[in-house]
């Protein structure tokens, strides 16, 4: 029995009945289930429950005067593969997606702390690639301009090569007519054949430059021997064309050289003149002479009885085949044909020594031009193979 002044039980008074708790559901309902059970196929949301030694995440309420930001979209479905994509064995049936991977694919939500970082590193990485593929661009015009430049060079080599065969093989045919012509006692046809080659000097400044030092040393030298060659050649053409223009009776035996030779005093040359000796003079000459005076007219001395020595003047000829002219005794000294000297400068025989120096010239310059086809034929090759396989770095 409870104690005097206790609170009393929650008893219904004579004649009531009861009132059933709250909790207890009316006859014929079901009564609710305490605890949130989803329904049946369905998974119980978990509380927000944090972890030990968190605290749990306030909701995301705006401040006052500021609107709730929308929750973010979810990601939009990868495309299904389509048309020539998905047929390909190469594309992995899948179309390429540049932002694959790059976020998405670490695992949840991650927001980056500012837009500005990958600009950045997207723009290097552009730099660097930009001025690689610049390099290799420069690196290939420089390589074609330079590969141009050594095919031009060797052309240029080629065309002067080609001129100097052009000049050798001109000037071993005309030598050849002037030969026959000589022969055939036909002086004056020898005489223009030779006239008909003009000097044709090769220089070589132009081929000058870093192609030459790229080239085999061995061509090089046989390209510079071939221009030596050439203009040594020239010089020889031009001896034997003077030399056949001033003697191409004797060599044709139309008439004779000299045989004897007087010295002339020459005081406006500054010296004495070599001249064909044609006869000496015993008789006085006339002074004054007559309008129709002859010179062969007057005695010559006779060379048993007389001494020519001491003449009283000189017929004497200064060109070959030339005029005959008359020289006081006082200017003229006779040369005796006697002595080690005289026989070194003239001979017995000098007919015979103007066709021996033409010979002598003759057989030089055709061993010219048959040494001329060697370096040719060597030169041409070698810029040939040059060609094919230029050296671009300028180093042999």
């Amino acid at each position: 029995m409870p104690a005097p002044g206790a609170p009393q039980a929650d008893v219904p008074a004579p004649g009531e009945v009861k009132q059933p708790a709250a909790d207890i559901p009316a006859p014929g309902e079901v009564k609710p289930p305490v605890a949130d059970i989803p329904a049946p196929g369905e998974v119980s949301k978990p509380a927000d429950i944090p972890a030990p030694g968190e605290v749990s995440k306030p909701a995301d309420i705006p401040a006052p005067g500021e609107v709730a930001a929308p929750a973010a979209a979810a990601p939009a479905p990868e495309p299904e593969p389509q048309g020539d994509i998905a047929e390909d064995p190469f594309s992995g049936g899948v179309s390429f997606d540049p932002n694959a991977g790059i976020i998405d694919d670490v695992g949840g939500e991650i927001k980056p702390k500012g837009g500005v970082g990958l600009p950045i590193f997207a723009a290097v990485i552009g730099i660097v690639v930009g001025m690689g593929l610049g390099w290799m661009a420069h690196k290939a015009n420089d390589g074609g301009m330079r590969f141009d430049a050594a095919i031009a060079k060797a052309k240029t080599i080629e065309e002067k090569i080609n001129e100097i065969e052009k000049t050798r093989a001109l000037i071993a045919l005309k030598i050849g007519d002037a030969e026959e012509a000589l022969t055939a006692k036909k002086g004056d046809d020898a005489v223009a054949a030779l006239d008909e080659l003009e000097p044709t000097f090769i220089e070589l400044g132009d081929i000058f430059g870093w192609q030459m030092a790229a080239m085999d040393p061995a061509v090089v030298k046989k390209i510079f021997d071939l221009a030596e060659a050439n203009n040594s050649m020239q010089i020889d053409v031009g001896i034997l064309k003077g030399w056949v223009t001033q003697y191409k009776d004797v060599l044709t035996e139309r008439i004779s050289g000299p045989s004897s030779y007087v010295v002339i005093a020459n005081p406006q040359a500054g010296g004495s003149v070599l001249a064909e000796y044609v006869a000496a003079i015993c008789e006085d000459i006339p002074d004054p002479r007559p309008e129709d005076f002859k010179p062969d007219s007057l005695k010559k001395c006779d060379k048993e009885k007389d001494d020519i020595l001491k003449a009283k003047a000189y017929l004497v000829r200064t060109e070959i085949g030339g005029e005959t002219r008359l020289v006081p005794g006082g200017q003229a000294f006779y040369l005796t044909p006697t002595g080690a000297m005289y026989n070194y400068a003239i001979g017995q025989s000098p007919n015979a020594n103007a066709k021996g120096y033409f010979d002598l010239r003759m057989g030089k310059l055709k061993g010219e031009l048959d040494a001329m086809v060697k370096l040719k034929d060597g030169a041409l090759e070698g810029v040939a193979n040059y060609t094919k396989n230029p050296n671009l770095d300028g180093g042999g």
